[in-house]
């Protein structure tokens, strides 16, 4: 039987402490797992491979921001344990290449990563980018 995590990745408390009022992020929440971000959305700071409880991120907007350096399979575990939770959207996002793909659009999942467009990329522009992440935006 497997157990379910219980450990919520840095900045999440926060995330839970607002949904549990009934209210939610008005955008999408950062995940990364290339340590601190400087950005304006939420960010939450998750080790790639521990397991975390995702549950807080149901209905969410939410883009993983990852790095080609870290194993694929610890980014795909990622997405695999969020993924059940049904995310509004979910992206993964790969700072060093300043490039992704979708993952799911609500209940709807791709079957294989779709790249993103061009539209999307200028979105994200700038997410991760640098040594720290700062961006300012």
């Amino acid at each position: 039987m497997t157990q379910q995590a219980t450990a919520v990745p840095y900045g999440a408390q926060e995330i839970i402490d607002t949904r549990m009022i009934g209210k939610r992020p008005a955008d999408m929440v950062l995940v990364s797992l290339v340590g601190p971000l400087r950005e304006l959305n939420h960010v939450v700071v998750a080790k790639p491979g521990r397991a975390y409880d995702w549950r807080f991120l149901a209905r969410l907007e939410v883009l993983i921001v990852a790095s080609t350096a870290i194993d694929r399979g610890a980014v795909k575990r990622v997405v695999d344990a969020v993924l059940p939770h049904k995310p509004g959207y979910l992206g993964v996002w790969f700072s060093d290449k300043q490039d992704g793909f979708h993952v799911a659009f609500g209940c709807w999942r791709l079957q294989s990563g779709r790249g993103m467009g061009e539209h999307d990329l200028k979105a994200f522009a700038g997410i991760g980018a640098g040594k720290d992440g700062a961006n300012g935006r």
